[in-house]
């Protein structure tokens, strides 16, 4: 596997523009092997991700834990960023963390938000997130857009985008719209193309304006949400994703970037590039 670059956040921005660089050594736990140097370049932008959230307990104590797939890590580093992975939003702090990091990604996850949410009862199909990664997900975009930082919703990070802003979801594409393509599969690694919307920001970032992705999942937005606008769609005629039109870059995709069978992946690669110009 490719190396994977976390950082902590416990860090000033002097030591990211070079001052104070040590190349320390970090250890997949997974693996036997050192897998790469901490920083491996003083001007990668520093991009948070939210990760899953496991409600637990042990000996009568909430033993809960977050969680992420290598994946997103691997991908933001070979990309040219260095990932964050972030815990559950804390009102007190998220907006001290989202101040030293330089861009957003709302990450995909196991569960989907609860249909309360959209005002819906739940298809037998949904598997409702836990209450608090919810909260955490929506507590860190409002603040992430309140500081004008870049961000990026991948999969169910998309459908956070368009809930909080009011939209709603299809909850299980093969009941409901069951002349849709496969939008996913046991490796979840199912690909398929999709077409861009012309004239928008992740037009001018793709390579063409039909592009193959790679993706896993099982709901979709029913329709663009307030302050968004269509950005892709597939040829079934689901909405694959939707951006603000606003000055700052906010782009939510319904595939998995860093799961492209061609890495580094051209949405994660110019994502990147202008956090590090915005940050």
């Amino acid at each position: 596997m490719f190396s994977i670059t976390i950082l902590l956040i416990g860090f000033s921005r002097q030591a990211r523009t070079g001052d104070l660089l040590d190349d320390r050594e970090i250890k997949d736990q997974n693996a036997p092997h050192v897998i790469m140097n901490t920083i491996s370049s003083p001007m990668r932008a520093l991009i948070g991700i939210t990760g899953e959230f496991e409600p637990g307990a042990r000996a009568g104590r909430p033993w809960n834990k977050n969680e992420l797939l290598c994946y997103y890590a691997e991908a933001v580093a070979r990309a040219g960023g260095a990932a964050v992975m972030l815990p559950l939003a804390d009102p007190d702090t998220c907006a001290a963390v989202l101040g030293r990091l330089d861009g957003l990604v709302l990450s995909g996850g196991k569960g989907d938000i609860p249909p309360e949410a959209y005002g819906e009862t739940a298809h037998p199909s949904t598997r409702p997130l836990a209450a608090e990664r919810w909260r955490s997900e929506c507590l860190w975009l409002r603040t992430a857009r309140s500081l004008g930082k870049p961000i990026l919703g991948i999969c169910l990070g998309m459908q956070v985008l368009t809930v909080e802003a009011g939209g709603r979801l299809i909850q299980d594409i093969p009941d409901l719209r069951p002349g849709a393509l496969p939008h996913t599969s046991p490796t979840g690694m199912e690909q398929h193309d999709v077409v861009l919307t012309p004239d928008t920001c992740l037009a001018a970032m793709a390579p063409d304006n039909r592009v193959q992705v790679t993706s896993s999942h099982h709901q979709s937005i029913v329709d663009v949400p307030p302050g968004y606008r269509l950005a892709a769609t597939s040829e079934d005629g689901l909405i694959e994703a939707v951006e603000s039109p606003s000055a700052t870059l906010i782009i939510g995709v319904q595939w998995h970037p860093e799961r492209s069978l061609n890495q580094p992946d051209w949405l994660l690669v110019e994502f990147v590039k202008h956090c590090g110009i915005i940050g």
